[in-house]
């Protein structure tokens, strides 16, 4: 056995790794020792002058992941990996790799990439008043998730991305900088705190154009006009504290006659739609203009503009009353008002649910919510929202990291099919020419129905509390990805998968402008390198082949029989010349990615 961080003395005898069973062939049952099995067992160090014991031989957070288990855990933590960080993780352990990418700095932004999209379509128009169109958005969020190595900020932000939704299908469709200035707040504060996304994102012009509180009015009963609800409502049941009080292991609270108890009714929301006025853009001087005055207005917070804000005192949860300040400050009222929603009780198991359910498991255990939700309340040094300690939390519980848990029917989730579109695209290294890459995700899209920021509504893709109709609703659980899992996106992806793998067409490169010069790019069409791969692909070495696909993108949960299944159906295939071998080599990679048990992530 390897030891993680400084547990690493030599000892007496080596344990089995994470899989890897010894069995007792005196016995009926198979033995595995350590990863927290060590009934009955007393383990002795040659060092004991550590800081832990040599008891963290059996214990789960002392070991090093295998290979599986490495690939296994990175289908958690990141939207994609490659070969060369599965080995990272074996050789430097979890937590060591968490900590490196918690600290690892950000190379660029999406906004900075949009603004390098937008200056070279006005220098290739020469037209210095050039409009932005919504394509550099989806080059600039693809040409960073394939270049920036800050794997779990990234996945962060996703899960974050559908907690917290804006979409294209919006009156915003074609501005940019709206969604790349958005998208920042989410990989900037991945690990900073809850509170700051909240307020950051309720002062995003985007938001307040998605949710149609930019340019609320207070109140003028001679006009008939009162504030506008949206944002209130969404605020409470989808990005803070949901319908129904909760425990802090997420179950919902009864009241004595068996019902839920809401969270909130009209009058809540009545007033606090009162707060969320008298915002507008902030580089506007008048209140009430619906247009922003450039394709830069959505990168620049609201300003409050008072005279329109609601005076008066606001009613908000748990007896909390915002004063009547005098003279008016809308400002102060917001951020009483998202105080009052980060310290509701349902803050913590609400999100903490919602992420264990992104990154490990469709259904996870009241004890597992209750873990995570307890360090989002408190993180250990009195600190509440800290969403480091969060994802950590969730990340490196024994329910996600165990080996068991893959065994159990009820645990892991299917894997979104953008995130499945990612994975392949990092496993077989993309890559240009130039570095550069293009690609506005139509076709995956199209065939799939995910994207980024592309919901047909705020409810995101799909909600977190969908049960389809069969075994999973008559069991009691739920599968949030299966709402988007229907006749057309299930023939979308696999035929999308021939067109990515077989037909050799990973990415879809369009022009920036009308009339560019399609040369001027093909150093940014992408390819695969499947050097390794192709190596492989002769029927000596087919089952090498499948085993590292097995690793590679499935985590080690092929079964034999699918194993088998594959390798014979490649096997009738010619392997005469270099085409031959490339066709089986991506025959092979498709009916991977197609297998039940890559789909199902354990």
């Amino acid at each position: 056995m390897l030891l993680n961080r400084s547990h690493r003395p030599i000892y007496w005898f080596i344990l089995s790794l994470c899989y890897l069973h010894t069995p007792i062939h005196a016995q009926l049952t198979t033995l595995q020792l350590g990863m927290g099995n060590d009934d009955g067992v007393t383990v002795t160090s040659s060092d004991e002058t550590g800081q832990t014991s040599s008891s963290v031989t059996m214990a789960q957070d002392g070991f090093l992941p295998n290979q599986n288990a490495a690939s296994r855990f990175l289908s958690q933590a990141t939207l994609g990996y490659n070969m060369e960080d599965i080995d990272s993780v074996a050789i430097i352990g979890v937590e060591d790799w968490i900590d490196i990418q918690i600290t690892r700095a950000r190379d660029t932004t999406l906004l900075e990439l949009v603004e390098g999209y937008h200056t070279y379509v006005k220098n290739g128009t020469s037209n210095p008043d050039a409009n932005a169109s919504i394509r550099y958005w989806d080059y600039a969020w693809w040409q960073y998730h394939m270049k920036s190595k800050d794997l779990l900020r990234q996945r962060v932000a996703f899960a974050l991305s559908e907690f917290i939704v804006i979409s294209r299908f919006s009156s915003f469709s074609n501005e940019p900088y709206a969604f790349a200035d958005f998208y920042d707040i989410l990989l900037d504060n991945a690990f900073g705190n809850y509170k700051d996304i909240l307020t950051e994102v309720t002062y995003h012009a985007a938001m307040g154009n998605y949710l149609t509180y930019l340019n609320n009015p207070k109140s003028d009963p001679s006009q008939n006009q009162y504030p506008d609800e949206n944002y209130a409502r969404e605020l409470m049941q989808l990005f803070t504290i949901g319908l129904y009080e909760l425990n802090n292991n997420g179950s919902i609270k009864m009241d004595a006659q068996g019902n839920p108890i809401p969270t909130y009714d009209n009058d809540d929301i009545l007033e606090f739609s009162k707060v969320f006025t008298g915002m507008t853009w902030g580089d506007r001087t008048n209140f009430g203009r619906r247009s922003p005055l450039d394709d830069t207005s959505y990168v620049i917070p609201m300003q409050m503009m008072n005279t329109y804000h609601e005076p008066g005192p606001k009613e908000l949860l748990n007896n909390f009353s915002i004063p009547d300040r005098n003279p008016v400050d809308g400002d102060a009222d917001v951020a009483d008002a998202i105080q009052n929603l980060f310290d509701h009780p349902n803050m913590g198991p609400f999100l903490c649910k919602f992420l264990i359910q992104r990154f490990v498991t469709s259904n996870p255990s009241p004890e597992y919510i209750d873990k995570v939700a307890s360090i989002f309340n408190d993180d250990g040094t009195g600190t509440r929202g800290n969403l480091e300690a969060v994802i950590r939390a969730i990340l490196l519980d024994p329910i996600a990291m165990s080996c068991d848990s893959g065994n159990d029917i009820t645990f892991g989730m299917l894997r979104e099919p953008f995130i499945r579109y990612v994975q392949m695209n990092r496993a077989f290294d993309n890559s240009t020419m130039s570095g550069n890459h293009r690609n506005d995700m139509r076709n995956v899209y199209e065939l799939v129905e995910q994207k980024p920021n592309s919901s047909p509504s705020v409810f995101n893709f799909f909600q977190s509390d969908h049960q389809p109709i069969g075994p999973v609703e008559s069991a009691g659980l739920v599968a949030p990805e299966f709402q988007i899992t229907n006749s057309k996106t299930i023939t979308g992806y696999v035929n999308g998968l021939y067109r990515w793998i077989i037909q050799e067409d990973p990415a879809d490169e369009y022009d920036l402008y009308g009339g560019e010069d399609n040369t001027l790019y093909d150093d940014e069409r992408a390819s695969w390198n499947l050097a390794d791969e192709l190596a492989l692909a002769d029927d000596e070495n087919l089952h090498i082949l499948i085993d590292r696909l097995n690793l590679l993108v499935a985590g080690g949960r092929l079964t034999s029989y699918t194993e088998e299944v594959i390798i014979n159906t490649v096997k009738e295939f010619p392997n005469d010349d270099a085409d031959d071998t490339a066709l089986r080599t991506r025959l092979a990679i498709y009916l991977v990615m197609s297998s039940p048990e890559y789909l199902i992530n354990r």
